[in-house]
């Protein structure tokens, strides 16, 4: 499996939630936009945010002035990756 893709499957709670919302958006969001859409703190949004972005898992945009996120993985190309890796254990 890709390294972005290891990386994904070691995340676990909030991580996984702002990473999925990312992943799943069709536009840059920013930090208050997540936290409102998933009901968490912002100051938890922000620290999930950073560790995602450590893992190069998303970037970090301009939207409108303010700093937006955006997800670095095609979730198509990780779920066919996995598949495959099924396919294999067989």
């Amino acid at each position: 499996m890709s390294m972005l893709g290891d990386s994904v499957l070691r995340l676990r709670g909030g991580s996984l939630k702002v990473l999925s919302l990312l992943s799943v958006s069709v536009k840059p969001l920013r930090p208050s936009e997540i936290a409102e859409i998933l009901g968490m703190p912002l100051k938890d949004v922000g620290k999930y945010l950073v560790r995602l972005s450590e893992k190069g898992l998303v970037s970090k945009v301009e939207v409108n002035g303010s700093p937006g996120y955006v997800s670095k993985i095609d979730l198509l190309e990780l779920l066919l990756d996995h598949e495959r890796r099924l396919r294999n254990l067989e």
